[in-house]
């Protein structure tokens, strides 16, 4: 039996990091390490806080 593991996670649903008090150079850092495997990664603003959005792709 083998086991393996992915370089990235994966989530059945979208993700969402707050990162407003986080500096605007260190916003591509935290898009990198919180990316899901095949995803699109977007910045969203929700009353007065900024998420990281992470939506995971249809695999079908």
């Amino acid at each position: 039996m083998s086991m393996q593991s992915q370089a990235s996670p994966r989530y059945a649903s979208l993700t969402r990091v707050d990162v407003t008090n986080c500096r605007a150079d260190r916003i591509a850092d935290r898009a990198r390490v919180n990316r899901v495997a095949g995803s699109e990664v977007h910045l969203e603003r929700r009353g007065g806080r900024t998420f990281l959005v992470t939506s995971p792709q249809d695999d079908r």
